[in-house]
């Protein structure tokens, strides 16, 4: 008996890829807007930092009458609840989200600066300054990686426009307080980051990722009478 030939069984083409659909025109739109609102609270909240680095130390200094040594307590506990609060920013945000870590750490944020500006003691002034970098550690960090996924595509530029515009804020905080001063106490200039962190609260929503819409409403089909 001669072998018979087996023929191997048809296959069928590999689907050719598919490549996603350009953004249209409103969506980049969209997506421009919503990198700027980014930027503009980048830029509130690094205002805040930039007044906590400059004018903590100086406020018990010259507002509470510390001494330096004390003084310079303000700035360390800020700065040592920033650090702590970094490090645990990225756990905390996958666990609340990151709507939550900027609404709640700005309204905590504001509550420990306004704590701090009207306490006429020490102690509680060295822990509104904890308070506050605290709540404004986990932050910018939401804002920087929002601005990365708004649009993969440009995500180097749109995050270079939020950094950008908040280190314009973290250098031009103190040098905003330093003129106020001169018509208002120091305590009472701290407002004005206290309002910035008060608007930051309110506009969070904007870390929620945006979804996609279609461009034309979809039709029902015609049914059959």
């Amino acid at each position: 008996m001669r072998p018979e030939h087996v023929r191997p069984p048809a296959t069928a083409p590999p689907a050719a890829p598919t490549t996603p659909a350009a953004p249209t025109a409103g969506a980049r739109r969209g997506t421009s807007r919503r990198v700027w609102l980014l930027a503009a609270l980048a830029l509130m909240i690094m205002l805040c930092e930039g007044v906590a680095n400059d004018w903590s130390a100086l406020h018990l200094r010259n507002v509470l009458d510390a001494p330096a040594s004390t003084a310079a307590l303000a700035y360390g506990a800020f700065a040592t609840a920033m650090t702590a609060g970094r490090l645990l920013a990225d756990r905390v945000a996958a666990r609340v989200g990151p709507v939550a870590v900027l609404r709640y750490g700005a309204s905590a944020a504001a509550l420990g600066l306004a704590a701090a500006a009207a306490s006429p003691w020490v102690p509680p002034a060295i822990a509104g300054w904890a308070v506050f970098g605290a709540g404004l550690s986990g932050c910018v960090p939401q804002l920087f990686s929002a601005a990365g996924h708004a649009d993969q595509g440009a995500a180097g530029a749109n995050v270079s426009r939020v950094a950008g515009l908040g280190y314009l804020g973290m250098l031009a905080g103190p040098a905003v307080i330093g003129p106020m001063t001169g018509v208002l106490p120091l305590n009472l200039t701290f407002f004005l980051p206290v309002a910035c962190c008060a608007v930051a609260a309110c506009a969070a929503g904007v870390l929620r990722p945006s979804r996609e819409r279609s461009a034309h409403p979809e039709t029902e089909p015609v049914r059959p009478a």
